[in-house]
C-alpha cells in the first residue's frame, strides 16, 4: 500500500490510539504534528493547506482520505458511548511499515500521548491549546468562523525564534 504522508499519520494516530480517537481529535493531532513540524524545521510534514474554518484548523483532504480508508476497509467508525471512533481494521498497516525515522515518530508519541483520551476535559484541553496556537489566535482575531482562511504555520516558528532570540 502506498500511503501519501496525510495517509500515513492518519494510520499512525488510529493506531497508537488503538482506535479511541475522534475525527476531530484527528485532525487536531494532524494539525499539531504539521505546527510542530514548522516550528523547528520549517517544514510541513503533510502538503496540507490548513484552513482556519469553523473554529479549527482544517483541511477537506483529511476527509476524502478517511472516506478512501472506509472504503477501503483500512479504517471503520464505532459508536462509543457518545463519541465515534475510527478505528483500524485488520487491514490497516502496521506503524513499523509507516517507514517513520525515530525523531518523527517520537514527535508524532508525544503528541499522541499528551493529548489521547475521550473523556469531555481531555477534549477541552486539546481544543483550547490548539486555539491558542499562533496561527490560530491570528486567524481567530481577523476572520469569522464561516471563512476559509488559510492558516499561516510559519507564525509558530516565527514565535519560536523570537522568543530564542535568534
Amino acid at each position: 500500500m502506498n500511503l501519501s504522508m496525510l495517509e500515513k499519520l492518519i494510520v499512525f494516530f488510529v493506531r497508537k490510539t488503538k482506535g479511541y480517537i475522534t475525527k476531530t481529535q484527528l485532525v487536531k493531532f494532524l494539525y499539531l504534528a504539521d505546527l510542530a513540524a514548522v516550528k523547528w524545521t520549517e517544514k510541513q510534514l503533510t502538503d496540507l493547506d490548513w484552513l482556519y474554518y469553523q473554529y479549527g484548523p482544517w483541511n477537506e483532504e483529511i476527509d476524502l482520505a478517511l472516506d478512501g480508508f472506509y472504503q477501503n476497509e483500512v479504517l471503520t467508525q464505532s459508536k462509543l458511548g457518545n463519541a465515534v471512533v475510527i478505528q483500524p481494521t485488520e487491514n490497516c498497516p502496521e506503524i513499523k511499515h509507516l517507514g517513520f525515522s525515530k525523531r518523527l515518530e517520537l514527535m508524532l508519541r508525544n503528541i499522541q500521548k499528551e493529548w489521547a483520551g475521550l473523556n469531555s476535559q481531555k477534549i477541552a484541553e486539546l481544543l483550547d491549546f490548539v486555539y491558542q496556537t499562533e496561527p490560530m489566535i491570528v486567524a481567530k482575531s481577523r476572520h469569522t468562523p464561516e471563512e476559509k482562511v488559510s492558516l499561516n504555520l510559519y507564525l509558530e516558528h516565527e514565535k519560536v525564534r523570537e522568543e530564542l532570540g535568534v
